[in-house]
């Protein structure tokens, strides 16, 4: 397979595979999120001969609990089925993090899936509190890490 390649890409191209991957039951019109659109946001694409395969975004925004003004949302990162397994989500992971630790920030969180819980903790996340429910979307922990 070939390589990756990192690139900065708008909200609304992270849309079909938020849907498709993240939030099935939801329509593509309603893949937009809070902080979507906020200046020093990063909207990260993962691409694979000039395809789209895998998506993350960081922004700025409290983690529930906690008063850290400098904290960064990790969101909606995935990579497409076929596409998995070759290091694309690390790779993502790391670009949003390092956009969070130059925008000033000195925590980031997430809110991950059952099934996505040990990829945060491989990367040095912790889990903070009981899990959740979100509704037709499963079980999910805050997790969390210093930068």
């Amino acid at each position: 397979m070939s390589e990756f390649e990192l690139r900065a890409i708008t909200p609304g191209e992270t849309y079909e595979l938020r849907r498709a991957l993240l939030r099935p039951h939801q329509r593509v019109h309603e893949m937009t999120w809070a902080g979507d659109d906020a200046p020093d946001t990063l909207h990260i694409g993962g691409f694979r001969e000039d395809r789209l395969v895998g998506i993350g975004t960081a922004h700025r925004q409290p983690m529930p609990g906690l008063s850290e003004p400098q904290a960064w949302r990790i969101r909606g990162v995935a990579v497409d089925h076929g596409h998995r397994g070759y290091g694309l989500g690390e790779m993502l992971l790391r670009r949003l993090l390092e956009h969070a630790a130059a925008s000033g920030g000195r925590l980031v969180w997430a809110n991950a899936t059952a099934a996505s819980y040990g990829f945060f903790e491989h990367y040095g996340f912790a889990r903070r509190g009981d899990p959740f429910e979100l509704p037709e979307v499963g079980p999910h922990y805050v997790v969390y890490a210093g930068l």
